[in-house]
């Protein structure tokens, strides 16, 4: 693997065929976490692809290259285990916003943000890498019921072939042929299930306020454990990545306006039935190492989305479970190990620090952990040194 510093992402004319692999390149996280809120909890399977697809959209056109929009994981988990109301999960998504809209006034998330430094980035990043390729590995060894995949140990098997046809793919930029796995992945499984699909139906979400009694709930259950791997993760850590990645062209990029997207998309989403969301740095790596270069993915990922909530929205679950789950897993798996691959380029102290913090958190499955631990760590190391350099 390339050093986590390289500079050759470039651009390419639109529209593209990478962009279009780029597009598909995060679904493994996307479709079975909306699955599970949508089949568990009862959220609304139009609303929560309408208002995915208009954030998608929304971020292309306001950042002007490929943004990621993903559920938020920790909260997900929490509902869907507890297997909590919509109301509870949309009033946690208006709380969530609020907090997020406050820290883009006056660039506050800016001056926050520079508390995370490189090594405790470089720590989250390495945790979400480790646990995007752990889910890559559930994904195929125990398919949520969603998906039409094959008995065991087939998935797992046409998970490792599409994995080296991905990193083969990928790293000589033939990204259509990451794109044909997908497509025949696609149309093996439609061959094997020959599902019942009805014509389009337009419809459009209702909109709501959530009772004031969910609000507490929300709170105590759903904002506390969110909120800091958000701020970490989906606010400084894509923030830097995405000015890796794109340099100059990420310009219209900052801590403080990630807020503002994920703000104002979470309350559109809470009030018309959606699901909360974020920008996830995993997110942006798995579009990027995939081939998306420009906001076009953007557009076609979206706009697949919200024809999908507005003209198919009772037909969503059967139309997500023919996605190859294999392949699927194998972007999955390949952007994760990109992603964590990020850490390469610190050494000494703030490498072990980033290695202790990101893997305590990825083993605990919780990278508010990692945030917490690299911020101590780190600080403690820069004080110590400080000290040190006065006495001598």
């Amino acid at each position: 693997m390339s050093s986590a510093t390289e500079t050759s992402i470039r651009p390419i004319p639109w529209p593209t065929l990478p962009d279009a692999t780029g597009a598909v390149a995060d679904l493994g996280v996307l479709v079975p976490l909306a699955a599970a809120l949508i089949l568990v909890n009862g959220l609304d399977a139009g609303a929560v692809f309408v208002c995915a697809g208009l954030l998608v959209l929304a971020t292309g056109m306001a950042f002007k290259i490929p943004f990621p929009v993903q559920p938020l994981k920790a909260l997900t988990a929490v509902a869907v285990a507890r297997e909590l109301s919509p109301d509870v999960i949309h009033a946690a998504g208006l709380e969530l916003a609020a907090f997020l809209l406050l820290l883009s006034i006056g660039h506050i998330a800016d001056l926050v943000a520079r508390l995370f430094v490189k090594p405790v980035v470089r720590a989250l990043q390495l945790g979400v890498g480790v646990l995007l390729v752990v889910t890559a590995g559930k994904l195929v060894a125990d398919p949520p019921e969603l998906f039409a995949a094959p008995a065991s140990p087939w998935p797992m098997v046409l998970a490792a072939i599409a994995f080296a046809g991905v990193a083969i793919a990928a790293q000589r930029r033939r990204y259509v042929f990451a794109l044909v796995l997908f497509g025949a992945g696609l149309a093996a499984t439609i061959a094997a299930t020959r599902p019942d699909l009805a014509g389009p139906s337009f419809a459009l979400p209702d909109l709501g306020v959530p009772p004031a009694a969910a609000f507490g709930t929300a709170f105590v259950l759903l904002v506390i454990p969110q909120l800091p791997l958000t701020f970490g993760n989906a606010v400084v850590a894509v923030n830097d990545l995405a000015h890796e990645y794109f340099g100059e062209r990420a310009a219209r990029v900052s801590a403080s306006r990630v807020c503002l997207s994920a703000g104002v998309g979470n309350t559109l989403s809470a009030l018309i039935g959606g699901m909360p969301m974020c920008h996830g740095a995993g997110g942006l790596t798995a579009h990027v190492r995939l081939g998306a270069r420009t906001a076009t993915m953007n557009l076609l990922l979206g706009s697949s989305f919200l024809t999908l909530g507005l003209f198919f929205a009772g037909q969503i679950p059967v139309i997500l479970g023919l996605l190859p789950v294999s392949v699927l897993a194998a972007f999955l798996a390949y952007a994760g190990l990109r992603h964590a691959w990020l850490v390469s380029d610190l050494r000494g102290a703030p490498l072990a620090i980033a290695l202790v913090a990101g893997g305590l958190g990825a083993w605990y499955g919780n990278l508010a952990v990692t945030a917490a631990l690299a911020l101590a760590l780190e600080y403690t190391r820069r004080f110590v040194a400080h000290r040190a350099r006065n006495v001598a």
